[in-house]
């Protein structure tokens, strides 16, 4: 059976249709989406999910307009998302994803999800990117990911008070004994508090693992710190030697991720008298084309070759996706990023260059003056 949706907004049906009709059509058929404009009251919704077992809720915010049936809420989406979260607090329904869905781009931002137990919403869908074939197909990935991580989290939901036990949280993440040793304890701690709560622990998986840097990284962020190119020839080959280190747990249906501290064990078997972070980009490719006999590998390269830019590239700018030595980034601030989070990196040139007003991203107070330096330092051509 398809996972169903309840979708509140308070658009007509003839118009909601097309919309729901796109998200359903991506999803390869394991969604179904029902709309409903605003009800009699906000306890009605509630009412309505458990009598129709629906396994999760796209709310939109702004539900002003007066339904066909004539009910007109007064209320935000916000409010509803609150109410109903509170009844699953109290087990009048069930654990269930909500999601915010809206053109508002102000409210998406300010209610785009975190690893908290005090957020509304698991998730956020701009209406604008269900315009483009990626949007609807990352959106259906998302929904159909989300319930099947609140099913996991249910199966092991604890009473208050009880802490899930470490085999669970392993079975929870669907790894191996060997990669389970290797994950950060604070971290294995945190999601072992969260037992009570499968609202508060996909939140905490999706947040602080699976969308952060450090114990996972995405293809982008493994080509990087394999020193290659995005383009090599040979890189299927080699990705597919890395299949048994991919991350299998809740949300590995949206994006390929890796174990990095998997990838750092296959790289000691495989070059055991070099670390991987001390090479550069073309010393990391030349033992893999050694080792591995793929002559279609090939090197980063560098951003700023007029300026004194270091070659061993590591990380990835959240800007523009631009590979760089932490040594030739900025840090970003970000105040609410756990310990074992890898910080995130901006590229200074892309950074200037951020269109939004104010910046998407601030710099981190240690790294304010290092924005003039690296200006000096790397010399990025203006004009390109």
């Amino acid at each position: 059976m398809p996972i169903k949706f309840l979708y509140i907004d308070d658009e007509k049906k003839e118009t909601i249709h097309e919309l729901v009709e796109l998200i359903e059509s991506s999803s390869d058929g394991e969604l179904s989406i029902h709309h409903e404009q605003v009800m009699d009251s906000i306890h009605a919704v509630g009412l309505f999910a458990r009598e129709q077992q629906f396994d999760g809720i796209l709310i939109d915010q702004d539900l002003k307009a007066v339904s066909d049936d004539g009910n007109k809420a007064d209320y935000f989406g916000t409010t509803l998302a609150q109410q109903l979260r509170t009844e699953m607090a109290v087990q009048n329904i069930p654990p269930l994803p909500l999601v915010l869905i809206s053109y508002e781009e102000i409210i998406l931002n300010q209610l785009e999800p975190d690893d908290s137990a005090k957020n509304l919403f698991d998730a956020v869908i701009r209406k604008r990117d269900l315009k483009e074939a990626i949007g609807r197909s990352s959106a259906a990935k998302h929904l159909v990911s989300l319930v099947r991580a609140y099913e996991t989290a249910s199966n092991y939901r604890k009473d208050v008070g009880h802490d899930l036990e470490l085999e669970e949280v392993r079975e929870i993440l669907n790894c191996d004994q060997e990669t389970f040793a290797q994950i950060d304890t604070r971290f294995i701690d945190f999601l072992s508090s969260k037992a009570s709560d499968p609202h508060a622990l996909v939140g905490a998986i999706f947040s602080t693992l699976v969308q952060s840097a450090g114990m996972l990284v995405t293809e982008t962020m493994l080509q990087t710190k394999l020193g290659m190119s995005s383009d090599s020839g040979d890189w299927g080959t080699c990705k597919a030697l890395l299949d048994e280190y991919k991350y299998k747990g809740p949300f590995s249906q949206i994006k390929d991720r890796w174990w990095f501290s998997r990838i750092e064990d296959w790289w000691f078997d495989l070059c055991p008298e070099s670390v991987l972070q001390s090479l550069t980009c073309e010393e990391r490719v030349d033992v893999l084309k050694a080792k591995l006999d793929l002559d279609e590998l090939s090197a980063i390269p560098i951003r700023y070759p007029n300026g004194e830019q270091s070659q061993n590239l590591w990380v990835n700018c959240v800007l523009s996706g631009t590979p760089l030595d932490p040594f030739d980034a900025l840090r970003v601030r970000d105040p609410e990023a756990k310990s074992w989070e890898q910080p995130k990196y901006m590229d200074v040139k892309a950074y200037l260059e951020d269109p939004t007003d104010p910046k998407k991203f601030v710099v981190h107070t240690d790294d304010q003056k290092k924005i003039k330096k690296l200006l000096v330092r790397l010399k990025p051509d203006v004009n390109g």
